[in-house]
């Protein structure tokens, strides 16, 4: 099956079946990972807070960050540019990049080799951000482009667009994940 059809069809069919299709699809998307990193917390909607600090093997950098100024509820988005496509859906936030200047860690031995592993990140309702092991694709070229400064909500979810990248945080764990062609963070 297609995923960029899939997402569609749970986005659709989210509001007249309601959890159960939700919470499926996000079952059926669910991917492994591997520990999280040390990152400051992530800001609550709309509230403004001056930079977040990464740290990840020899570097830590810190980013500034601004609240969004405009709020949407999109299921599927992608990037300005095009290059982070994301999916907003059920118990699931998770974003893939086409191209990035990092590499992802080694596969976890809990991520079989016939599917891939670290082409983007997710966060569900418990845990930190982790790398995405999966056959498929949250990168739909026919999704709605996030504009930055622009955040979507759907649930407990909000990924907000930058032009430093894509930040997903669950807002009921304060957990989720940062991802742009530069690098990444998991918090």
């Amino acid at each position: 099956m297609n995923l960029f059809q899939s997402k569609k069809d749970v986005v659709r069919a989210v509001r007249p079946v309601g959890a159960a299709v939700a919470t499926s699809a996000a079952l059926a998307l669910a991917a492994c990972g591997a520990a999280t990193k040390t990152v400051s917390v992530s800001e609550a909607p709309g509230a403004a807070q001056p930079s977040r600090t990464t740290t990840q093997p020899g570097a830590t950098t810190t980013t500034p960050t601004t609240p969004a100024t405009r709020f949407v509820k999109v299921g599927t988005f992608q990037s300005p540019t095009g290059n982070i496509g994301c999916i907003v859906v059920g118990e699931l936030a998770r974003c893939d990049i086409r191209h990035r200047a990092w590499s992802p860690p080694s596969r976890p031995q809990s991520c079989p080799h016939v599917v891939d592993f670290g082409q983007g990140l997710e966060v569900g309702t418990s845990g930190g951000g982790r790398f995405v092991c999966a056959g498929d694709t949250a990168a739909d070229p026919s999704s709605e482009r996030l504009p930055y400064g622009t955040a979507t909500v759907v649930g407990p979810y909000e990924c907000v667009s930058r032009s430093t990248g894509v930040t997903c945080t669950n807002r009921a764990t304060r957990h989720g994940f940062q991802i742009s062609i530069q690098s990444y963070s998991r918090f």
